[in-house]
């Protein structure tokens, strides 16, 4: 087993009610990684007063602690996508509409011997950075084209604006759709009760020959401002805390969103970095 020097984990709420963003510990199965959960179009609260998103993150995260050490990364995927949809069956969601289910994207890894194992969802990040500074991301993001397509739109057609604190109708039509294109062809893989996320699920191994430290994180902690490789590195010398509360600080200085285009002021946040011996 190739051995792990430290482990710094960590996670901020950002905007909303609740930090909908939460980590997987589980190191008697040498297994790790961060879920963000997300709130549908049409939210309800338990009775608790958490959110879809915060119950869809909280499902995940209790399947990856649960299980055997033995159980594959995939398997537990895809029996917390099973659990979420009888979970929402049980609320009365209806299942059948996109934008109404409730659902969570996550990374994470499982290290075995000399090599680790991988999974991941939606649009949660995995960096593998090596001895020599080159850091490999190892699963495709493929929300984050769609993301940008609808946030340049927001920009060139309705100069960033939100009256009356809302996003601009065609906007929140355009991210119904990107919702939508959740575990479909074209679209992306995601944690939402749907059993075609069988068939879009990305998965891997990686060896763990000359790796130095290992990053994953949620997608409020990929800043699109930045060159994401020199992020990343930065993280692995300065540390997960300080970059994370480095990033909330830049997102309060520009509260409109005005500098740094987006959609929320500040995204929750969550983290692991894993340096090796």
């Amino acid at each position: 087993m190739k051995g792990i020097r430290t482990i710094e984990s960590c996670t901020r709420k950002g905007t909303g009610d609740w930090n909908e963003d939460g980590l997987i510990l589980h190191p008697p199965a040498h297994r790790y990684g961060v879920v963000d959960g997300a709130t549908g179009f049409d939210p309800v609260r338990d009775p608790l007063g958490r959110t879809p998103g915060r119950i869809a993150m909280e499902t995940v995260v209790s399947t990856f602690l649960g299980e055997k050490d033995s159980a594959s990364l995939r398997f537990l995927t895809l029996e917390a996508n099973r659990r979420l949809r009888t979970l929402m069956q049980s609320y009365g969601v209806d299942v059948s509409d996109p934008s109404r289910r409730w659902s969570a994207a996550h990374a994470v890894v499982q290290i075995r011997e000399d090599h680790l194992e991988w999974v991941q969802s939606g649009d949660c990040k995995i960096y593998a950075a090596s001895r020599d500074g080159e850091v490999l991301s190892l699963a495709e993001d493929r929300v984050k084209p769609l993301d940008d397509q609808v946030l340049s739109r927001w920009v060139e057609e309705f100069e960033g604006s939100r009256p009356d604190g809302v996003l601009p109708e065609p906007i929140r039509e355009d991210l119904r759709k990107n919702r939508a294109r959740g575990n479909r062809p074209g679209g992306y893989p995601v944690i939402n009760g749907d059993p075609a996320l069988e068939k879009h699920l990305q998965s891997g191994t990686l060896s763990l020959k000359g790796i130095s430290f290992l990053l994953l994180v949620t997608d409020g902690m990929v800043p699109r401002h930045r060159d994401e490789a020199e992020w990343v590195r930065r993280i692995g010398q300065e540390g997960l805390a300080t970059m994370m509360d480095e990033l909330l600080r830049e997102e309060r200085r520009d509260p409109t969103c005005a500098r740094m285009p987006r959609f929320k002021v500040s995204d929750d946040k969550a983290g692991i970095l894993i340096r090796f011996e």
